[in-house]
């Protein structure tokens, strides 16, 4: 048996099953949570913004046309979403407090090897958070999210080569960022 698609779910609730929206909730809700508290910073802020962007996806399910992926079309809403949160606090100028949050170490490496890890993750961590917002973004969705230029493209509104020049030009970026911190440039 053949799962059913995001993209069939989302034309079903277009005409009118909002239930399916439930089971793209369930796909994809951590991974729209993670984005929005990359990009924001907090967690709380975070749960709310994802929460709107699934209350959008409702709301605008009929304006998905097939052209691309859902996720990349999902994540295109959830950037909006984001980036009109971030200017309306910057217009405000409200400065909410940064949560610091240290990700659990791989498992199964030596006491060492974990040090040397959360040091080199630290340095790198500070070294993204140097970039600009929108090479963050970049690397965040290009990395973590999607497995193609094309979907990058379509969740920043780009075309796929003009997704593959910004990414390599964000990866440098952070390159540039961690050999300035560390004396020595990222070890892939």
């Amino acid at each position: 048996m053949r799962a059913v698609t995001d993209e069939q779910l989302i034309d079903w609730v277009a005409r009118g099953d909002a239930s399916c929206l439930g089971t793209l909730f369930e796909r994809h809700n951590k991974a729209v949570y993670q984005y929005c508290r990359q990009m924001t910073r907090h967690s709380a802020q975070a749960e709310d913004l994802t929460q709107e962007v699934f209350l959008r996806l409702l709301r605008k399910a009929s304006s998905f046309k097939g052209r691309g992926t859902f996720k990349g079309w999902m994540f295109n809403i959830a950037r909006n979403i984001t980036l009109d949160h971030l200017r309306a606090m910057q217009r405000r100028g409200v400065d909410t407090p940064v949560e610091e949050s240290m990700d659990g170490v791989v498992e199964n490496r030596s006491a060492e090897q974990a040090a040397s890890g959360s040091q080199s993750m630290e340095v790198l961590r500070t070294a993204l958070g140097r970039l600009p917002e929108t090479v963050q973004e970049i690397i965040w969705l290009g990395r973590f999210e999607f497995d193609s230029y094309e979907e990058l493209g379509q969740a920043l509104g780009c075309k796929s080569g003009t997704a593959r020049v910004r990414m390599h030009r964000a990866m440098q970026q952070l390159n540039a960022e961690f050999t300035s911190i560390n004396g020595a440039p990222i070890d892939v």
